[in-house]
């Protein structure tokens, strides 16, 4: 494995480089430092002791673990959480199509080692969960798995016929439309030994009648194994009647948690940027028209989709049916720590860049922040492409480039000279021959200098064409070159993403089969401050 700096990167914000790279510039953001032992440690202490009542979160864990089919599984880690003593390593993402790209996996991953750690350093039980975020409903940023066409990027999309719908996505089931995306897949997929077994188990997951969470949690589950992460979604009435007075105290104290958030905005600004921007409210409300952002306006609300309500009658209706009620990306991590003991959060570079403006919006809670962990970063560097680097002597950071540049620079570096410096040189000494000569013709005949300058202009057309001509002839003659660059460029940088953002892990379950994902568990580094590169 190799390893760089998240600096070497165009695609990664400047908080998030800071952050791994310079946190003590950030550290009066964040409450604690991820790096320091004795910060994890009393982190575990904090969580687990601010949350002595656990009977419905661990009731709500046992019968969400049974309605994922995971229930025997999850028991250990289950009951293990129940121990008053106990924190949680937390980690969260969208229900992407197949089990969403490869980071999901990654973030899974740096949870259950961020687990084990905290766990051997506090003396405590530490257990890994991951966050089901199935209330967001823009459909369309997970209905997609990225895959490789031979060398070309391609999106395998599932398109039911509510696709538009504003239907929290975790609430949806898969219709007979799924069957379809998933013939596509297997065709698309190049035949292995893995194929088969591969996409009976995709069938399986996401057959037409299961709901998208189950579909989703069946499938990281296989990818990571059984017991090694406990899963929850906080779409959950139980649950949601559990932290009812957090969202009580957003409706009735909106004024007071935006003026946290704007200004850890505006002092992040001064430096950085802010990742996210003030709302009206943090809170989204259900109907069956769908989820709708509650805005607060004239000593009332109104939600997006045309719905007035007072104060009273929105209070009520929360304590009524919490369960219609929904947070957005500010509170979402407020419900989620007055859910759990989090002891760590393992964020995705995104993430890090909103936590930084949570800190004060914790204490409006009166909630324990917990250590921001950036979640490993990872390059798969399958062999025939770590060849196309070595032989042309590029990192793996040359990628970010588009293609079309990356290939003139690694052309130019071959050419035998500077052809561009040879060329400027000869045009130097033309322009010269016509101001030696000038002076000639001018005392000869004053009306040729206009002539004179005309072909100059000629021949310096003329000069550059045949240069562009000879350019086009060297570049020609490295067509395999191009074509090298191109495949390498699709598997890294895919459609100019990084490669952890596009590609699905099902991708490598075919090609490498179920010792792909054993890889990663084995030799994925926890010491996620710098970007990993992984060989397989």
């Amino acid at each position: 494995m190799t390893r760089l700096p998240f600096s070497s990167f165009q695609s990664f914000s400047c908080l998030f480089r800071d952050y791994t790279e310079n946190s003590a510039s950030l550290a009066s953001f964040f409450n604690g430092d991820y790096r320091s032992d004795e910060d994890l440690i009393a982190s575990c202490k904090t969580a687990a002791s601010n949350h002595p009542e656990r009977d419905v979160l661990i009731r709500v864990l046992r019968r969400q673990a049974a309605s994922f089919g995971v229930e025997e599984s999850s028991r250990a880690l289950i009951s293990k959480l129940s121990d008053p003593t106990a924190s949680a390593v937390v980690t969260g993402q969208q229900l992407g199509l197949f089990g969403g790209p490869l980071y999901t996996l990654y973030k899974s991953i740096s949870a259950i080692q961020l687990a084990e750690k905290m766990e051997s350093l506090s003396g405590t039980p530490v257990v890994p969960v991951f966050w089901l975020e199935g209330e967001d409903h823009d459909f369309e940023e997970i209905a997609y798995a990225g895959f490789l066409n031979g060398d070309d990027p391609t999106k395998v999309t599932y398109e039911p016929a509510d696709a538009h719908s504003t239907t929290a996505i975790g609430r949806r089931v898969l219709t007979e439309d799924i069957t379809r995306t998933l013939d596509e897949l297997e065709n698309l997929l190049p035949p292995t030994d893995f194929r088969n077994d591969l996409m009976a188990r995709l069938r399986e997951a996401y057959a037409p009648g299961r709901s998208m969470l189950q579909a989703f949690v069946q499938v990281v589950d296989e990818f990571i194994g059984p017991g090694h992460i406990v899963y929850i979604s906080p779409d959950d009435e139980e649950l949601k009647d559990s932290v009812s007075s957090l969202f009580e105290k957003e409706l009735t104290d909106y004024a007071a948690s935006s003026a946290a958030l704007a200004e850890a905005s505006a002092r992040l600004e001064g430096s950085w940027h802010a990742q996210v921007k003030t709302s009206p409210t943090n809170l989204f409300l259900h109907s069956e028209s769908g989820r709708s952002a509650i805005d607060a306006e004239n000593n009332a609300f109104r939600t997006r989709d045309g719905h007035a309500f007072t104060n009273d009658a929105m209070i009520d209706l929360l304590r009524a049916d919490p369960g219609a009620f929904s947070p957005n990306v500010v509170m979402r991590p407020l419900m989620q720590d007055s859910t759990l003991p989090t002891a760590a959060y393992v964020a995705g570079p995104g993430e890090v860049a909103y936590f930084a403006q949570f800190k004060g919006l914790y204490e409006w809670a009166g909630l324990h922040m917990p250590i921001i962990y950036p979640r490993a970063s990872l390059t798969l560097m399958e062999r025939r492409i770590d060849k196309v680097l070595q032989k042309n002597e590029l990192p793996l950071t040359a990628f970010e480039e588009q293609i079309d540049k990356l290939f003139n620079d690694v052309v130019k570096q071959r050419m035998d000279g500077d052809l561009e410096a040879d060329f400027k040189a000869a045009s130097a000494h033309l322009h010269q021959a016509i101001n030696d000569i000038k002076p000639v013709i001018e005392r000869v005949d004053r009306s040729l200098v206009k002539s004179t300058e005309a072909t100059r202009a000629a021949l310096m057309k003329e000069w550059g064409q045949l240069q562009g001509r000879v350019f086009k002839a060297e570049k020609q003659q490295h067509d395999t070159l191009r074509e090298q660059l191109e495949r390498a460029s699709s598997s890294l940088f895919p459609s100019g993403i990084p490669q952890e953002r596009f590609l699905s892990p099902v991708y490598f379950a075919n090609k490498y089969g179920p010792d792909f994902t054993r890889t990663l568990m084995d030799r994925m580094d926890l010491d996620s401050s710098e970007h990993q590169i992984l060989d397989i």
